[in-house]
């Protein structure tokens, strides 16, 4: 009996099987169900996932909150920002360009003196023999022939002559036209960087309208209590929504890539870099986990391990997250970013800059808020948080 090729369908057959490859027949007939199950896992978490978003959607369209105000006008701010830098780019373009056309300006205008120059200089010589023709100058100096031969060689040097006359004359408007072109495209390339600056400008404008509506409503969190307790409230709430979101973070794909790496384990314990040097602070709230790193704005933000990427998102209360998965269960969250420079999928090294501090869905200023879970063996149960702090060095470097 040929076993290659075969679809295997009932018991009968994996015994055989098993007996001729002493492979046990019990193990033989789970892969197929373990498989199934697996993938039937998968869907689950998967539709699981959708569902979360689709409710919390539909909190957000009910009610809008102190968090989703600030999201919105985060979202706002960083798209003014990716305009702001896209003209910026273009104003640097433009003034390249227009530097460049300007140089090579000059250089025809040169090239086009000289030219001139040659020109006067062969009318002045005409000129001073006292014709004003060209034939009749050609035909006095033919008529000064000694001889036949004399004459021949007169003509012939008189073609050639009024040959270069033409070829300078002709590039001497080629010259003018590529001077005249070359205004053109200078003059362009100017107004089109004054139009880049003056978009600039309007942009930086709705930048700070959105800066101050922001700043106004930090403002009510800290001075009116209704809005502090609602915003804790939202906080608390956000907590719960980020440990569900992290319970189905992941493609299955994604965490069989990182388990290759198993760059975090438990010897590891109390030796791992810290992904910015700054001052721990006090949480958003007692029910938030991790650590929160006070930064300056702007300071790159580095992974504490190898891992792959599985995150790279807005999430409510907590802005720009980067979450990395490191193998052996082990997943690293940063948290409040400013900006990011990985994605989904990559491949990170430890001390890769992952992005910067920020204050993105902060409600104390520019922090990095920064988690250790681990996933356990089973994939029905959820991961469990870890005590940061005592994973990362003593001393903060």
């Amino acid at each position: 009996m040929k076993l290659f090729g075969l679809k295997i369908l009932s018991p009968f057959v994996y015994a055989i099987a098993a007996i001729l490859l002493q492979v046990p027949v019990l193990l033989l007939a789970q892969m197929p169900e373990q498989t199934e199950q697996w993938q039937r896992e998968h869907e689950q978490k998967k539709e699981e996932k959708r569902s979360i978003e689709e409710q919390r959607n539909t909190i957000i369209q009910k009610e809008q909150g102190v968090l989703q105000k600030l999201q919105e006008i985060e979202s706002k701010l960083s798209a003014n920002q990716k305009e702001l830098a896209r003209y910026q780019q273009e104003i640097e373009n433009h003034t390249l360009e227009a530097t460049e056309l300007q140089r090579e300006l000059g250089e025809l205008l040169s090239e086009d003196k000289e030219l001139n120059k040659l020109a006067i200089k062969r009318i002045r010589a005409i000129y001073k023999l006292g014709y004003n023709k060209e034939d009749e100058h050609f035909l006095k100096i033919l008529l000064g022939a000694q001889d036949m031969q004399d004459l021949v060689e007169k003509y012939k040097y008189m073609g050639v002559i009024a040959e270069a006359d033409q070829e300078m004359l002709k590039e001497i408007q080629l010259r003018q036209e590529e001077i005249a072109q070359k205004r053109s495209e200078l003059i362009h390339q100017i107004q089109s960087a004054k139009a880049a600056e003056k978009a600039k400008q309007a942009e930086r404008t709705l930048l700070l309208t959105q800066e101050q509506k922001r700043q106004q409503l930090l403002h009510k969190y800290r001075t009116k209590k209704g809005t502090h307790n609602q915003a804790l409230k939202e906080l608390n709430a956000a907590v719960a929504q980020l440990e569900e979101h992290l319970g189905i973070v992941s493609e299955a794909h994604l965490r069989e890539q990182a388990e290759t790496i198993k760059s975090i384990r438990p010897a590891l314990f109390g030796k791992l870099p810290w992904p910015v040097v700054g001052v721990v602070v006090p949480n958003q709230t007692p029910t938030d986990r991790g650590l929160t790193i006070q930064a300056k704005k702007g300071k790159s933000v580095r992974c504490v391990a190898d891992g792959i990427v599985a995150t790279v998102e807005s999430i409510l209360g907590y802005g720009n997250t980067v979450v990395v998965l490191h193998g052996n269960g082990y997943t690293s969250l940063y948290a409040h970013l400013s900006s990011t420079s990985v994605k989904r999928g990559d491949t990170v090294q430890a001390k890769q800059v992952l992005g910067t501090v920020g204050e993105t869905g902060s409600l104390i200023g520019p922090v990095l808020n920064f988690q250790l879970w681990q996933y356990p063996k089973s994939l029905n149960k959820p991961p469990k948080p870890l005590n940061t702090r005592r994973w990362l060095t003593r001393k903060m470097r």
